[in-house]
């Protein structure tokens, strides 16, 4: 299967999609790097860049992360999600 990553790679023509594998990179970056911190302020970036998305999202995920590990996942999901929209937006096969 192939990583969602390499997906948003073919399509980074569309600024949108280039700002989201943006976010997709910082986000591994912080987390394989141990730097946690940053990462939850990358997270919260985002919980900022898409509040509507992460109110529903959020409300689907009702428990909260404990762990750094936890975070990274639950990042990770929404953000592939996120991608996911944005294909179907612009109506973009795959």
């Amino acid at each position: 299967m192939m990583d969602y990553l390499e997906e948003l790679e073919r399509f980074k023509d569309i600024k949108e999609i280039a700002d989201l594998y943006d976010d997709v990179k910082k986000l591994r970056e912080y987390y394989y790097n141990g730097q946690y911190d940053k990462m939850q302020q990358h997270i919260q970036s985002l919980m900022m860049k898409y509040p509507a998305e992460t109110l529903a999202w959020n409300s689907t995920h009702p428990v909260p992360c404990q762990t750094p590990e936890q975070s990274y996942r639950s990042a990770e999901a929404f953000l592939q999600t996120r991608y996911q929209a944005m294909l179907l937006q612009k109506g973009i096969k795959r």
